[in-house]
């Protein structure tokens, strides 16, 4: 299965480790891993993610996913029938309805 990523995803995939590598380095190359073996896993598992509900309608079929052992960080995607499209990844305290807002637009 395809995964491919929107502008800004590695973005915040560097953001999130460079914050994780302040306190432990090796932790921040751990979640970097996890981050992309759970890319995979729901790449061959499109439909496993909780369905987000957004006002909008450009933002129908938005999953979410947990990062392997990270529990607080969330991974927003959606699927087609040839994988799926990484949308964010997020710390859970991030309101990520307003992470979405440059989609609706």
């Amino acid at each position: 299965m395809k995964i491919t990523y929107d502008e800004g995803v590695f973005e915040e995939l560097v953001n999130l480790s460079a914050f994780l590598a302040e306190h432990d380095e090796n932790l921040a190359h751990t979640f970097l891993d996890a981050s992309d073996t759970t890319f995979q896993f729901l790449a061959a598992n499109r439909h496993v993610g909780s369905p987000r509900e957004f006002e909008s309608y450009k933002l129908a079929g938005v999953r979410m996913w947990r990062v392997k052992d990270f529990e607080k960080y969330l991974i927003f995607y959606v699927s087609s029938e040839t994988g799926i499209r990484i949308l964010h990844v997020l710390h859970s305290a991030t309101d990520y309805h307003r992470a979405f807002d440059d989609q609706i637009d």
